[in-house]
């Protein structure tokens, strides 16, 4: 985890438990469990997963540290909403989730970086069949953001605009 963020780390599953357990330490309300649906290739699916909201893996001191300040363009009013986490995949494969969408003062979506799912008999189980981590983004209606396989997460500013500016 790199990029516009205080404290860049790695991570591998244990680092991610132990993150989960003392972040739920410091907030027993913390939602590190969230069931979703979502359309995929072969039909709709639901699930169950549990692991670390992607908001305090990035702000929380325990973890990213905060997000440092981004290229803000001509105007720094609200930076962070240039901003974004890009999270690649150990196959190449990407998405982009905005800070302004999981920032809580803003739309406030958790979003979880998830290291296990409930399996098929209730018990929680790894993600054995997702890789170590994944992307789980709820309310997206089809999965093309859950990212499987993460291998890397960065926090990127978006670049000022090229054009002159215009009224309309």
């Amino acid at each position: 985890m790199g990029g516009e963020l205080n404290n860049p780390a790695t991570y591998n599953l244990q680092k991610l438990r132990n993150l989960q357990d003392a972040l739920k330490k410091q907030n027993p309300a913390l939602v590190t469990e969230i069931t979703v649906s979502f359309q995929t290739g072969s039909g709709p699916r639901t699930e169950t997963y549990y692991g670390v909201p992607l908001w305090e893996l990035i702000n929380n001191p325990k973890a990213g540290g905060g997000l440092k300040p981004g290229n803000s363009g001509v105007n720094s009013k609200n930076s962070f909403l240039r901003q974004y986490v890009l999270v690649d995949a150990t196959d190449c494969y990407g998405a982009v989730v905005a800070i302004g969408e999981i920032q809580p003062n803003f739309e406030g979506k958790t979003v979880l970086v998830a290291f296990a799912k409930k399996g098929n008999d209730g018990k929680v189980v790894p993600l054995t069949d997702e890789g170590f981590a994944r992307l789980v983004v709820p309310g997206d209606k089809a999965g093309g953001r859950y990212v499987t396989n993460v291998r890397n997460i960065v926090i990127l500013s978006a670049s000022p605009s090229p054009l002159k500016p215009k009224y309309f």
